[in-house]
């Protein structure tokens, strides 16, 4: 092959690359400009409403007796008769005898007493009549101008032979006590919770008895969160007491006090309700009861879902320009789902209720509801 030859060869090959390339330039399509949308994240929103808020606090607590009783022996004997209410969960009346110890030792007592007693009054009455006549002799033997002195008069024997009645009225008495002592008697109305002796048992001074209660008044400690109490002044209102499940019993009761201090382990306050015993016969101590104590009102606050925060004192605002911002606020009360804000948010702002992965100031995102409505027609993009 001559280099003429060779050298016609390379030319036509390279005419046709050439040829092959320019046919594959202009097969290729040129690709249009493109501006794709960008991402917004949808969100929810509510509408911000100032209003005067009526404060209503929940509370809880269990219903307790106002005056329980440990009774005790004040005198040594035996139970010699016990009343049939005198169990655990009896009733019984003012002045009941719940129980008597054996009177045969205390009825010596007493009519021991008695006779001292009538002796001593004996002996006032020879006494007296010694003194009459004392101050009459005097008068016949004594000397013009002469004054008689105390022996004379027998005075202090008197005063002796007085004093003497009075001691044996005094033991009289306290026989009379002791005697009345051996019966335990209901200072009230009320019901047994313990009975701790029953016929038959031996009992000294201080011997614990029974353990009572007053039935006419009931009483529940309500203990209410520290912060809440600037809210209210519930002293004399009228609540009710609902009980949990069950036939959703109420009773009435009207707030008593507060007990003056604050609680150092929950830092709460205790709000202590009255109620009384004789409204109805089905509320019994330990009965857990549930109830609202309505407080002042305050004026002009936005009540805020907590999904609305950002963080503790900061709410996410979304503008009309669909662009959302953190802002302050300033929180007055929390309460289970709700916080109650008093400034920083105005009437008819739109606050986001949607948790964003991230909140950067500025960012725009796209409403799909606004107060638990849809938004009809929402723009893809603002």
């Amino acid at each position: 092959m001559t280099r003429k030859f060779r050298l016609l060869i390379a030319s036509a090959i390279f005419l046709a690359g050439i040829i092959f390339f320019v046919i594959l330039a202009k097969l290729k399509s040129t690709p249009l400009p493109s501006n794709p949308p960008r991402p917004f994240q949808e969100v929810e929103t509510v509408t911000a409403r100032r209003l005067d808020l009526n404060v209503a606090i929940a509370a809880q607590g269990t219903v307790e007796p106002v005056t329980i009783t440990q009774a005790a022996a004040e005198v040594e004997g035996t139970v010699i008769a016990v009343s049939p209410e005198f169990e655990t969960g009896g009733n019984f009346k003012e002045g009941d005898v719940l129980l008597e110890i054996d009177p045969s030792d205390y009825l010596a007592a007493v009519a021991q007493a008695e006779a001292s007693l009538a002796e001593a009054k004996l002996k006032l009455a020879e006494e007296e009549m010694r003194s009459t006549q004392a101050e009459r002799d005097w008068d016949r033997i004594a000397r013009p101008g002469q004054s008689p002195g105390d022996l004379a008069l027998r005075v202090p024997h008197l005063a002796a032979a007085t004093t003497r009645v009075n001691a044996a009225q005094a033991s009289l008495d306290k026989a009379n006590r002791d005697l009345e002592r051996t019966r335990l008697r209901a200072p009230y109305d009320g019901r047994v919770r313990r009975k701790l002796v029953d016929l038959g048992t031996h009992v000294g001074k201080g011997t614990p008895l029974a353990e009572y209660y007053a039935t006419e008044t009931l009483e529940v400690r309500l203990p209410v969160p520290r912060q809440d109490a600037a809210f209210f002044d519930p002293l004399g209102q009228k609540i009710t007491l609902r009980e949990t499940g069950g036939e959703g019993r109420e009773w009435p009761a009207v707030i008593d006090r507060t007990e003056g201090e604050i609680q150092r382990e929950s830092r709460s306050i205790i709000v202590v309700a009255r109620i009384d015993g004789n409204v109805s016969t089905d509320l019994l101590p330990g009965q857990f009861v549930l109830t609202s104590i309505t407080g002042r009102v305050i004026p002009q606050v936005v009540r805020v879902p907590r999904r609305a925060f950002a963080k503790s004192d900061r709410v996410v605002v979304v503008s009309k320009e669909s662009s959302v911002t953190t802002r302050p606020v300033k929180v007055l009360r929390t309460e289970k789902d709700d916080v109650i804000v008093s400034e920083g948010i105005e009437d008819g702002e739109q606050l986001c209720v949607t948790a964003l992965t991230a909140v950067i100031e500025g960012m725009e995102v796209k409403v799909v509801s606004r107060d638990g409505k849809e938004v009809i027609g929402a723009p893809a993009a603002p």
